[in-house]
C-alpha cells in the first residue's frame, strides 16, 4: 500500500478543513485587510491634518504682521480643529509673547494655558509653564509663579528655573532664597557662559547678613 496520497484524497481532505476553518480563515484575511487599509487612512489622514495645521500656522505668521484680529481668528482654528499638531502650541506660543510684550498679560496668560492643557509636546509644556511663571510674576503673583516654577522639570531647564526663582524670590523680599537660587543659576550654566545677567542680578543682593 502506498504511503502517498492521491491528489484526489488531498483535494478531499483540503475540502473538509476549509470547511471546518473555512469561515475563521476568511475572516482573519478581513481583518487584515480592514486593518491594512485602516491604517493607510489614519496614514493619510494624519499627513492631511499636518499639511492643513502647517498652511495655517504660515497664515497666522504672515497675517501677524498686518492684522492681528485675522491671527487670532487662525489660531483659534489651530487650537479648534488641528490641537494635536505642533502647529497649535507654537502658534499659542507666540501669540502669548505678543500679548504680553504689548503688557495684555490676560490673554498671554490664557494663550500659555491652553498649551499647557492641549499641547502633546512636553518640551512645549514645559515652555508654557516657564513663561506662565514670568507673566504671572510680572502681574504680582508671586506664589502662583513660585507654585509653577517648583513643579518638575527636566535637568535642561534648572538654570532657567534658578534664575526664574531668584526673581520670584527677590520679589517676595525673600533675599537669601533668592541669593542661593541666583548660585545655582550661575553653577548650572557656566558651561555656555550666559551668567552675566544672572551674575547682575545676584551682585545687586549683596551678600547679607
Amino acid at each position: 500500500m502506498s504511503d502517498y496520497k492521491t491528489d484526489d484524497e488531498k483535494v478531499e481532505e483540503l475540502k473538509a478543513w476549509w470547511k471546518e476553518n473555512g469561515t475563521s480563515v476568511a475572516a482573519g484575511i478581513a481583518l487584515a485587510i480592514a486593518a491594512l487599509f485602516g491604517w493607510q487612512y489614519w496614514k493619510e489622514y494624519k499627513e492631511n491634518t499636518y499639511a492643513e495645521a502647517s498652511a495655517l500656522y504660515a497664515k497666522v505668521d504672515k497675517a501677524g504682521k498686518t492684522s492681528q484680529d485675522q491671527a487670532q481668528a487662525d489660531i483659534q482654528t489651530l487650537q479648534d480643529s488641528y490641537a494635536s499638531t505642533p502647529y497649535a502650541a507654537i502658534a499659542s506660543l507666540k501669540a502669548a509673547q505678543q500679548h504680553a510684550e504689548k503688557g495684555e498679560y490676560e490673554p498671554a496668560v490664557k494663550a500659555l494655558r491652553w498649551v499647557i492643557d492641549n499641547s502633546k509636546e512636553e518640551d512645549f509644556k514645559n515652555l508654557a509653564k516657564i513663561r506662565l511663571a514670568r507673566t504671572l510674576l510680572v502681574m504680582k503673583k508671586a506664589d502662583e509663579a513660585l507654585g509653577l516654577a517648583n513643579q518638575t522639570y527636566p535637568q535642561a531647564y534648572q538654570s532657567l528655573l534658578e534664575e526664574l526663582k531668584g526673581d520670584i524670590y527677590t520679589a517676595q523680599n525673600k533675599l537669601a532664597e533668592a541669593r542661593t537660587a541666583y548660585d545655582k543659576a550661575i553653577a548650572s550654566s557656566a558651561s555656555n557662559g550666559s551668567t552675566e545677567l544672572i551674575k547682575i542680578k545676584r551682585d545687586n543682593l549683596g551678600e547679607g547678613a
